[in-house]
């Protein structure tokens, strides 16, 4: 006997990505599924185009009032019904096996909190791309298959995915999405950190279970996107074991380029300038054609520095 899996999709204002989605969730070959879309959106463009799939499985709520990303998830997260929920972003979606998959990794640890798999790399259009990279990058490889010997590491290194992860419906709800006042754009980053943090048992599959789309109308390519500069603060302010400090000192080195750039088209020069002279960030990097753009920025007179600052943004 299977147990239900709520799929959780949170939207706004993307309906033709949103449908491919949809029906990504409403193909998997594990059956016993509900599929909830909470839109936030400001018009009925969304329910309109889901209203033909005629699929008893499907719900779809939409929000009195804008909720943003965090209280969209967050009101997700409280309306699933199954004991356990899987995280999908409107423009990615799920391979035909994935929930099966996922689920099948309870058989093995009965307690786990979460399981994932490997990600795949597809185009707006929805080509497939190369993904090995990306997948070794966040250390999905073989020799990690399995239960994590630290589940604070995984959330660290982003093995444990932004989205399209299996977790027990009881542990999301109790440490649920903050709000963007709070931790920026990176608040699917800081989710899996506090997940982690909390609760113990993180399974990596071997095998692929979604696919990830590179659009420039997503949050983390959008221009306004400031989630290296939140993952930065975030680890930087964050407590860990002397095991791992030398691995959040790499995520910090990796994300500080990304970050000042970020703090430079906010205009924070303040905390630009702290993180380019950080240990985070060695010579080698502010002697590289990106650092030396940033530091001639900060050295800017106020005036030059607010002209050269316009351009910084729209490049």
């Amino acid at each position: 006997m299977t147990a239900l899996v709520s799929i959780c999709i949170p939207t706004r204002n993307r309906p033709e990505l949103l449908l491919e989605a949809v029906e990504s969730a409403l193909r998997q070959s594990y059956r016993d599924v509900e599929v909830i879309v909470g839109d936030d959106s400001n018009d009925d463009r969304s329910e309109r185009v889901l209203r033909d799939l005629g699929d008893r499985r499907l719900r779809y709520v939409r929000n009195a009032r804008a909720l943003g990303q965090s209280g969209n998830v967050n009101r997700l997260l409280g309306l699933a019904r199954g004991t356990r929920l899987v995280l999908l972003h409107d423009d990615d979606t799920l391979l035909p096996d994935a929930v099966r998959s996922m689920a099948a990794c309870w058989e093995c640890v009965p307690d786990l909190t979460a399981a994932y798999g490997r990600q795949q790399l597809m185009t707006a259009g929805g080509g497939v791309l190369e993904s090995e990279a990306l997948n070794r990058w966040h250390f999905r490889t073989a020799e990690h298959v399995g239960l994590q010997g630290s589940e604070l590491w995984a959330a660290l290194v982003a093995q444990f995915p932004n989205d399209g992860y299996m977790v027990r419906t009881e542990a999301a709800r109790s440490t649920g999405y903050r709000s963007r006042e709070e931790v920026g754009d990176a608040c699917d980053y800081d989710f899996g950190l506090r997940l982690a943090s909390r609760f113990r048992g993180f399974w990596f599959l071997g095998e692929d279970t979604a696919r990830y789309r590179l659009s420039e109308t997503s949050v983390s390519r959008a221009g306004s996107n400031n989630a290296p500069m939140s993952a930065y603060l975030l680890l930087e302010a964050l407590c860990v074991p002397e095991g791992l400090e030398a691995v959040r000192d790499e995520r910090l080195q990796q994300h500080a380029p990304a970050a000042i750039s970020n703090a430079l088209r906010a205009g924070d020069l303040g905390l630009a300038r702290r993180l380019y002279v950080s240990r985070h960030h060695p010579w080698s990097r502010r002697l590289s054609p990106r650092g030396l753009a940033q530091a001639l920025l900060l050295a800017s007179p106020f005036a030059l520095g607010t002209f050269l600052m316009r351009g910084y943004r729209r490049g």
